[in-house]
């Protein structure tokens, strides 16, 4: 009998222990973590540079205004311990190309080194949503002013590149793409805008409209972007598990 109420006096011990090491947990808010990576944000916006001139030709200069985009999906490809990693985030929709601070979308990133990055931007045509447009107006020859509207309506999908990136658990990176309205511009002249078609006093670029320019454009738009990181830190003599090693970003439009 005795034996038998000190084996009862333990049990109720540990009970009481348990409860006890449970509430503790509870009450100072500790829990197991559920993530081991970081945090990886994407995001595009647009320069307003001019076009470069063809030669002996004068570049078609426009004013832009406004731009806006719409983005399916956004997908981040390296490789990270020699092993090739694919990362993708869900797209944004209206898109403010000219914003002050560009819309993200953010997904979680182990950590790490990763090489031969690629970032790709998926625009895809839905319902009466377009991929891409873009504003603003041209000078003609004479010094009339006309409004210009391109309107890519078909889908397409962007790509660019960046060098080494070195992500740790206190990493918060943003991936901004820049597309540049110059090189979507590129041969694209004043001549060839001057002798564009008008509808109702502006020049609408669309696979409809003006389809001899619409198709340099579409040409051009797939490798107008340019990759920026931002939040990036830097380490120092080490491997792509993060650790130690130098970690620089670049870009390669």
């Amino acid at each position: 009998m005795k034996i038998t109420k000190i084996k009862n006096s333990i049990t109720l011990t540990l009970a009481l222990a348990a409860v006890v090491g449970l509430y503790s947990c509870k009450k100072d808010g500790l829990a197991p973590s559920t993530t081991s990576g970081a945090k990886i944000s994407f995001g595009v916006s647009a320069d307003k540079s001019f076009a470069s001139a063809a030669p002996g030709t004068a570049a078609a200069a426009i004013t832009w205004t406004a731009g806006v985009a719409n983005i399916s999906q956004f997908k981040f490809e390296a490789v990270k311990g020699g092993v090739k990693t694919e990362i993708s985030a869900r797209g944004l929709t209206n898109v403010d190309l000219f914003a002050i601070s560009p819309a993200l979308v953010g997904t979680t990133i182990d950590t790490g080194t990763y090489k031969q990055i690629e970032v790709k931007l998926e625009f895809v045509k839905s319902g009466a949503a377009l991929p891409l447009s873009v504003q603003g107006s041209f000078t003609a020859p004479d010094g009339t002013v006309v409004p210009v509207e391109i309107d890519v309506n078909e889908s397409f999908e962007l790509k660019a590149e960046a060098n080494n990136v070195f992500v740790d658990k206190t990493t918060d990176l943003k991936s901004i793409i820049k597309l540049h309205l110059d090189k979507v511009l590129a041969g694209i002249t004043v001549t060839d805008l001057g002798a564009a078609t008008q509808t109702s006093g502006k020049i609408i670029i669309s696979s409809t409209s003006n389809s001899a320019i619409f198709n340099k454009i579409k040409a051009n738009v797939a490798s107008a972007g340019e990759n920026e990181f931002e939040g990036e830190h830097e380490h120092a003599g080490g491997d792509d598990n993060g650790h130690g090693g130098s970690g620089s970003h670049g870009s390669d439009g």
